[in-house]
């Protein structure tokens, strides 16, 4: 009695052709555009707007907030981070980079944010 292979190499070809169409989709939506304005604010108001598509290498902006703190604003044509602040938790600077529009990274004691603005990649949320 002969014995049959669970698995044959044709059986893989559709697992093949999934696994590609899964990874051109990943590499496909990461490489759409990334946020076009960066937006720095302080209590509400708009200080700095920046096209992020005009820069040829980083910029950096100290901004006076409130409390007498200070917060350090990077942009880059990659996107922008809180590089530095003078605030006690330091929750602001380990935001990291942001890429995308739509997010934001705030210092709250010194009121002041920076954010992404531009065309949405299509979700509603990310959970890191």
């Amino acid at each position: 009695m002969e014995k049959k292979k669970l698995i044959t190499p044709w059986d893989l070809l559709p697992l093949l052709a999934l696994l590609l169409a899964a990874a051109a989709l990943f590499f496909w939506l990461n490489s759409r555009p990334t946020a076009v304005t960066a937006v720095v604010e302080r209590e509400g108001e708009a200080l700095w707007t920046q096209d992020l598509a005009s820069i040829n290498g980083p910029m950096e902006k100290v901004v006076d907030g409130a409390g007498g703190h200070q917060v350090t604003v990077v942009l880059t044509p990659a996107g922008g981070c809180i590089s530095a602040s003078t605030c006690p938790d330091q929750t602001c600077v380990r935001t990291g980079t942001l890429t995308h529009a739509g997010e934001a990274a705030l210092c709250l004691p010194a009121r002041v944010s920076l954010r992404l603005v531009g065309p949405s990649a299509g979700f509603d949320a990310v959970t890191y």
